[in-house]
């Protein structure tokens, strides 16, 4: 396997000289590039060389309990122990208080490191975000700093069996008996079980009316009760995948599960939405990483493969073959074209503008 190299260098220059981040008030360049270069030294030396094993390993299901391939949860406690969780926590619940262009240089680093992991832990700044907006103060100063020093990883708990994008169908259901209780089904869930942090806080879009999507509200249902024990969540399965089997995508069952109203009755789009929208523009950055990925392991491979003749009568390389290198050029371009549009992105979340796909 062709050891993972982050692409800094073109990370960087499609920030600063395409997505023009130098125009976002309070952007530093020079330490944006410090981080990112301690960050890619951590992906590529220590979460790296996870990615295969655990693909191969994947996840098991026990007792009612995903467990993760070995290797995952140290790494997990180094990456949490170095303060990457907490990167876009406000600092005064124990953050850093970054914005999100740096954000976009780490989560494609990390994606094209481990795309498995980056999974799991690539929700949180979306949580963040959410807590930040429509938490109340008791709400950030309980779940934040949990988040921020990595004792809590986040979900999305959002598709349901009969409602993917209709989500006037969704059937999961909140009930207020003196505190909120939610009941019902959640498929497709990244993370929705691990043994990586000691808490999982489910963000859950739930209906408390039959008035369609405005019947629809947003909870926080973490997966330990305020007396420590198990809340009322259980994986039922781990879908089948054709890859990232070291990431659990989980098919979740809420049966009365003790959660917390985030934001108001009826305001669940206008709140899941801001971390929709973070994970649309992490997915891009996925697609980037993939993209940016393939493209050094067939440049590496056309550069070292032997195959014919040059004109002279030398011995040649792939990449000595007009079309071959017409390929892996086209490659390139993919790749650095969808990080431009991923990056513009980022600077307008930065800018505290809503993406396009939803304005609340």
């Amino acid at each position: 396997m062709t050891p993972f190299k982050a692409p800094l260098d073109d990370i960087l220059f499609s920030l600063n000289h395409v997505a023009m981040a130098g125009s976002v008030t309070g952007f530093d360049p020079t330490l944006t590039a410090e981080i990112a270069h301690h960050f890619a030294a951590f992906a590529e030396g220590e979460i790296a060389p996870l990615d295969a094993p655990g693909d191969a390993q994947g996840c098991r299901l026990e007792n009612g309990r995903v467990h993760m391939p070995e290797g995952f949860a140290a790494v997990y406690r180094a990456y949490a122990d170095q303060g990457w969780p907490g990167l876009t926590v406000p600092e005064e619940y124990g953050g850093q208080g970054m914005d999100a262009l740096l954000l976009a240089v780490t989560s494609e680093v990390f994606s094209g490191a481990n795309h498995s992991l980056q999974m799991i832990t690539g929700l949180v700044p979306g949580a963040v975000g959410v807590l930040n907006r429509f938490g109340t103060e008791a709400q950030k100063a309980k779940y934040l700093p949990e988040l921020a020093s990595g004792a809590a990883l986040a979900t999305m708990a959002l598709t349901e069996p009969g409602a993917g994008s209709d989500l006037s169908r969704i059937r999961c259901r909140a009930h207020d008996e003196g505190g909120w209780h939610i009941t019902g089904e959640k498929s497709f869930i990244s993370g929705g079980d691990q043994d990586l942090s000691a808490e999982i806080l489910h963000l859950v879009l739930a209906r408390t009316s039959d008035a369609g999507v405005k019947g629809l509200s947003l909870f926080l249902c973490p997966s330990t009760r305020r007396d420590g024990s198990r809340n009322a969540v259980q994986v039922s399965r781990i879908e089948e995948k054709m890859g990232l089997h070291a990431s659990p995508t989980c098919h979740l069952v809420f049966d009365g599960a003790e959660a917390e109203l985030i934001g108001g009755e009826g305001q669940g789009l206008a709140a899941m939405f801001t971390m929709m929208n973070h994970a649309r523009c992490d997915v891009a950055l996925q697609g980037v990483a993939h993209a940016a990925r393939a493209w050094d392991i067939a440049r590496r491979y056309g550069d070292a493969r032997t195959q014919g003749r040059r004109a002279d009568g030398g011995a040649a390389v792939l990449s000595d073959h007009a079309d071959v290198a017409r390929m892996i050029d086209g490659m390139d371009a993919m790749a650095l074209g969808g990080r431009g549009i991923a990056h513009l992105c980022f600077v307008a979340m930065a800018r505290g503008n809503s993406p396009i796909w939803w304005r609340s």
